[in-house]
């Protein structure tokens, strides 16, 4: 029979997550709080959490998939009153496709004087509870997702020859990702490639100067720049959180750099070209970037939008 290899994580492999979600819920809801004026309330405890809680890979795309029940009590109380009021929240859709709940709420009583404490729950405790939900899924992929690499078929789990996430491939024009495999010290894990696009009203010279002058820079990252732009330079942006290394500068044409987040996995960079395209009236920016850890794709997609390019927009125009 032939050795096929799961090259690059090419080929469907799924994990059961629910036990580290209902881990999750217990750490992140209890504890959860509200409090204006006189009222205040408090999650006291994740009573259950059933369903399902997958991450799938799928071609090289880190895929989560969930729904889940979740049960929780609560406690709250009015200024000046002794006794608190106390419930359960039964949430009964949290899934990987909606991003708005339902809170069917009980109250262990329903006096005249309960009524308030409840719609307090209802109104303020709700929200903060939600809130929660909105992080869960990048949360699933970052704690169970890097070690989800598939082996080959020989003794070894990945061969010492991985191709190096940095590397573009050449042999074809890939629109969405480009999938490879890095394997360090301490971890193995499969990376991808994004492309995106932006256009500025401004000349090819000045979105250079934008990109790479300290100055201006700090500007749109409203944060000092440690660095000089000038091939073989470090530089570190916003606080550190971004830093990297020019590896080619055309003036007004391209930006080449290597390229991490100081959350990615240590020592591991992607690789960043940006092309510089004069149009009549604006200019237009090609990003390609290659080897981002599969399960930081959509957080890096992201932030380029919101960080780069729509900072620079809102400070420049």
């Amino acid at each position: 029979m032939a050795d096929w290899r799961n090259v690059g994580n090419w080929h469907w492999k799924e994990r059961n997550c629910l036990e580290w979600a209902k881990k999750y819920f217990d750490d992140k809801l209890v504890g959860t709080s509200a409090t204006v004026g006189e009222f205040s309330a408090e999650v006291t405890s994740v009573d259950s959490v059933t369903g399902d809680v997958d991450l799938n890979i799928r071609k090289g795309r880190l895929i989560a998939i969930y729904d889940v029940e979740i049960k929780l009590s609560w406690t709250a109380a009015r200024g000046g009153s002794e006794e608190a009021l106390t419930g359960t929240i039964t949430i009964p859709e949290v899934a990987h496709d909606t991003d708005s709940y339902v809170y069917d709420i009980s109250a262990s009583k329903s006096t005249k004087d309960a009524l308030p404490l409840k719609d307090f729950v209802r109104q303020k405790l709700t929200p903060e509870i939600g809130k929660k939900f909105e992080v869960f899924t990048e949360d699933l992929k970052q704690a169970n997702g890097t070690d989800m690499y598939i082996p080959g078929n020989g003794p070894n789990d990945a061969p010492a020859s991985a191709p190096a996430a940095s590397a573009p491939r050449q042999e074809r024009s890939v629109v969405e990702s480009d999938v490879g495999v890095v394997k360090t010290a301490n971890t193995t894990f499969s990376t991808v490639g994004i492309t995106q696009s932006a256009e500025f009203v401004c000349s090819a010279s000045d979105l250079y100067a934008t990109l790479t002058d300290p100055s201006r820079v700090a500007i749109w990252t409203r944060a000092p720049v440690d660095g000089k732009p000038a091939e073989g330079e470090t530089f570190k942006l916003f606080s550190g959180h971004i830093e990297g290394k020019y590896t080619k500068l055309v003036p007004g044409k391209a930006i080449e750099q290597s390229w991490r987040v100081a959350t990615w996995p240590a020592g591991h960079y992607s690789t960043v070209k940006m092309q510089l395209e004069q149009l009549s009236s604006s200019t237009k920016l090609s990003l390609k970037q290659t080897g981002v850890p599969f399960n930081e794709e959509d957080a890096t997609k992201a932030n380029w939008d919101r960080y780069y390019w729509n900072s620079i927009k809102g400070t420049f125009g």
